[in-house]
């Protein structure tokens, strides 16, 4: 009867979801119960305890059973309870039952007599006369946190409690029927699909649908199955890689993005909620202009990075030297604004690759901005061009601070700043450096950097020809 798979599957899946929901089942119903018991045993005390300040100082002088009584009455039809005050030889002076009450007689329980002792005393019983369970608290009168002057006495039925656990117990039930069945019908329909060398597919297929993307096949042959089991691997490895950047991404963008909203929040709720002076309101649109125009770099370099996932957005043949000419021209004003020098060693010829005009250009420009901003008044930075073989390369070198020798193998990462607070505070995104690796990689070429902390760095990139370079130097 077992010899087949698909039997031998079924069952398996059947007894597992079996045995997991009953588990969980018995857990779950003792922890609910005893969630719902003790939170009832907490109103209770609650509510005792502030039932016994009130008496305890009619407790002190002449009793009135009458007015005792009354007060037990109203506490409780509130808490929806029994409740009962007695003075500390036991006998019952006040009962929220008027007819058939207890007031005068002597109340001789276990419970009452750990409070009477100055300790909360607490039982479950079943009552015959009501068919239910009931849960019964004493706890004391004290004077001024002397010895007890009598104890308050509370019955109450636990019966909502069971009718809970018995609803609970009915959907358990039928969960674990339901889960048997659908089970059941996936464990044959899959079993029929994938017998044989399958099963081993199956199971590893199954444990990567839980989140467990590690799953290998060995590949132990060259046929059908055996290219299924490599193409399996490979995309494992592919759903693992990209599993990981995600939420390392997601992650990273939802950190970025939190300090600035949180920041334009505090502004916009400032503007609303309190007058200012003109030139307050203005400084407070200046914060909120410089946040937006944080909000809007780090969207256009998240826009810029998926762009480039999808490949080079546009094929034409591009001057390099004349477009790191341009660049520098354009740059060399903010250079001197800041008393730094820059300086280009560009070969004349003809350095022609094939790609996108727009993002090669921002290649280079994103690596003289972070140049800029981590060279000290008095330095300089430097932009050389060269010719390879077969490929072109450019350097831009500066007198900056450097970066430390255990962060450097992360620079090109998305988000990765070496400092943090100063990168924030000069106002970058974090993708500068992986718009130029995304770049430069999907160019064809590739990109690293040198530097020693305290004496600058280099940034390299090298890109291939469109065709031999003809050099008129």
């Amino acid at each position: 009867m077992f010899r087949s798979i698909r039997a031998r599957l079924t069952v398996a899946f059947l007894l597992a979801i079996l045995a997991i929901m009953l588990i969980v089942g018995f857990f779950l119903d003792r922890l609910i119960e005893n969630y719902y018991i003790k939170t009832r045993e907490d109103n209770l005390v609650r509510s005792g305890t502030l039932a016994g300040s009130f008496v305890a100082v009619q407790l002190k002088g002449q009793v009135d059973p009458v007015h005792l009584s009354w007060l037990a009455e109203n506490f409780g039809r509130q808490m929806n309870a029994r409740v009962i005050f007695v003075n500390k030889k036991g006998i019952v002076i006040g009962d929220s039952v008027r007819v058939g009450g207890l007031l005068g007689q002597l109340l001789d329980r276990e419970e009452l007599a750990a409070a009477l002792a100055g300790e909360k005393g607490v039982s479950i019983q079943y009552s015959e006369i009501s068919n239910q369970k009931v849960m019964q608290v004493a706890l004391p009168v004290r004077e001024e946190g002397g010895e007890p002057i009598g104890a308050v006495f509370l019955s109450a039925s636990l019966q909502e409690i069971d009718q809970v656990i018995a609803d609970i117990r009915r959907f358990l039930t039928l969960a674990t029927v339901l889960a048997a069945v659908l089970t059941g019908i996936g464990a044959v329909f899959l079993a029929r699909r994938f017998t044989g060398p399958l099963e081993l597919l199956t199971e590893a297929a199954g444990k990567m649908a839980e989140g467990k993307l590690e799953q290998r096949i060995p590949v132990t042959t060259a046929d059908e199955i055996g290219r299924l089991a490599r193409q399996f691997n490979r995309m494992a490895e592919q759903l693992n890689y990209y599993t990981k950047n995600l939420r390392n991404f997601v992650a990273n963008v939802a950190h970025e993005l939190r300090t600035p909203l949180a920041s334009l929040s505090l502004i916009v709720k400032s503007l609303k909620e309190y007058e200012m002076e003109p030139e307050q309101r203005q400084e407070f649109l200046d914060d909120l202009d410089r946040e937006m125009e944080r909000l809007i770099a780090l969207v256009r370099d998240l826009l810029e990075l998926t762009t480039l996932e999808a490949g080079v957005s546009r094929q034409e043949q591009v001057a390099l030297d004349e477009l790191i000419r341009e660049i520098i021209k354009e740059a060399l004003p903010r250079f001197d604004r800041e008393d730094i020098r820059l300086l280009a060693d560009i070969p004349v010829g003809e350095y022609m690759v094939a790609g996108s005009r727009l993002q090669l250009r921002q290649v280079v420009q994103n690596l003289l901005e972070n140049a800029l901003k981590y060279t000290p008044a008095g330095g300089w930075v430097k932009v050389t061009l060269w010719r390879e073989a077969d490929a072109v390369g450019v350097k831009v070198e500066d007198t900056g601070c450097g970066i430390p020798e255990k962060d450097l193998p992360f620079i090109f990462e998305r988000f990765y700043r070496v400092d943090r607070a100063r990168s924030r505070e000069m106002g970058g995104t974090g993708l500068g450096l992986a718009i130029v690796k995304e770049t430069v990689e999907a160019h064809g070429g590739r990109v690293w950097a040198e530097s020693r902390e305290g004496e600058g760095s280099a940034f390299y990139f090298t890109l291939p020809l469109l065709r031999k370079d003809v050099n008129n130097n």
